[in-house]
């Protein structure tokens, strides 16, 4: 999918606010599946939903509230359970294609 739109912050912004951009391609009930794209920033998140996510490009980190340190390439998948909470390090921009449920 290319017509991605510009989207809300997924996250709280720590420091100036990466540009992201979404398209979400599949919407049922709490089911969700798209593809994200983010700038070089860093977020904090608080999740209150499990999700999956591929990552096309790009690379970034992630520092969970219990301090366990993870960075992810291109071509890697990982699963941010529900209730993760952390900062998000968008080393290099990413997109992401997901799958969401809420």
């Amino acid at each position: 999918i290319n017509d991605l739109i510009d989207a809300e912050s997924f996250g709280k912004p720590v420091g100036p606010l990466p540009k992201q951009t979404d398209g979400c391609f599949y919407e049922e009930g709490n089911l969700f599946a798209g593809t994200w794209e983010c700038e070089p920033g860093t977020l904090e998140l608080d999740l209150d939903l499990m999700e999956f996510c591929h990552l096309l490009e790009g690379h970034w980190k992630f520092i969970s509230k219990s301090g366990q340190v993870s960075e992810v390439k291109a071509g890697e998948s990982w699963i941010f359970p529900k209730g993760w909470k952390g900062t998000v390090e968008v080393i290099e921009k990413v997109r992401k294609v997901y799958f969401i449920i809420s």
